[in-house]
């Protein structure tokens, strides 16, 4: 199994600082079942905690974007250097990011496009404003083609 011709890896937010709030691209799950959000955030330095969402819309141009919706399935490391054991968190409509200064976090969002609710299939991912020596990123990985193709359907068109 190649993982390119079973998933589609697309960008959310390119690596950068969180001086100011980020909203990654938004992406269609008409195509999938599923999408794993992964997001990668590196303290430099304490910092507010950041508020990490997730967003839906009936179309990539956002169109009724609903805000918040609850993550039901999520995992996070607060400390990727220490340990690469993800944990499971409760169910919420936002993730608050540890702020201790040099540690590394990442956080796994698996959103089923089933629970979005009638005629919702589009979802951005929402970083809140932190501080300039944070870093973050953050890929969209859909999985579960409704459709079997040797190059799976793209996620950024309707």
């Amino acid at each position: 199994m190649m993982l390119p011709e079973n998933m589609k890896i697309v960008e959310a937010i390119k690596p950068q600082t969180t001086a100011g709030a980020r909203s990654g691209d938004w992406v269609s799950l008409k195509g999938y079942r599923k999408c794993a959000i992964i997001v990668q955030v590196a303290r430099g330095a304490d910092a507010t905690a950041l508020a990490i969402t997730v967003d839906k819309a009936k179309a990539v141009a956002g169109t009724d974007n609903s805000d918040g919706i609850t993550m039901t399935h999520f995992w996070s490391n607060s400390d990727c250097v220490a340990s690469d054991t993800l944990i499971k968190g409760t169910a919420a409509a936002t993730i608050a990011d540890d702020t201790t200064q040099s540690k590394d976090h990442i956080h796994v969002i698996d959103i089923d496009a089933v629970d979005l609710g009638e005629g919702y299939d589009c979802i951005q991912v929402e970083v809140g404003q932190s501080a300039a020596a944070t870093l973050v990123s953050a890929v969209y990985v859909l999985y579960g083609a409704r459709f079997a193709q040797a190059t799976p359907p793209t996620a950024i068109t309707d």
